[in-house]
């Protein structure tokens, strides 16, 4: 099965945060960075029909309170109004 969102909406799977630095030590969740990041699974559409400028596998940081999250075969999914997508990281 798969999903295509409508309209200006982007279907994110959220990357969960390192949970160790890189010499082994262990980060609490009370430390942890909370930015939103992660890759995307499928974008949807402008008005007019034009794509958005995303491709499944980018990956990006993302914004906003509005975003609404789900369970789908196992894994969480978020979906994220295209105008809070902050930023595409390469």
């Amino acid at each position: 099965m798969q999903i295509t969102p409508i309209g200006q909406r982007v279907l994110i799977k959220p990357e969960t945060p390192e949970e160790r630095t890189k010499s082994g030590i262990y980060i609490p969740e009370s430390a942890q960075e909370k930015r939103k990041e992660g890759r995307v699974i499928a974008a949807g559409t402008y008005d007019d029909g034009k794509p958005l400028p995303l491709k499944a596998g980018d990956r990006v940081l993302y914004g906003g309170y509005s975003s609404e999250k789900f369970e789908f075969d196992g894994e969480s999914l978020v979906f994220v109004e295209f105008k809070d997508i902050l930023a595409k990281v390469e």
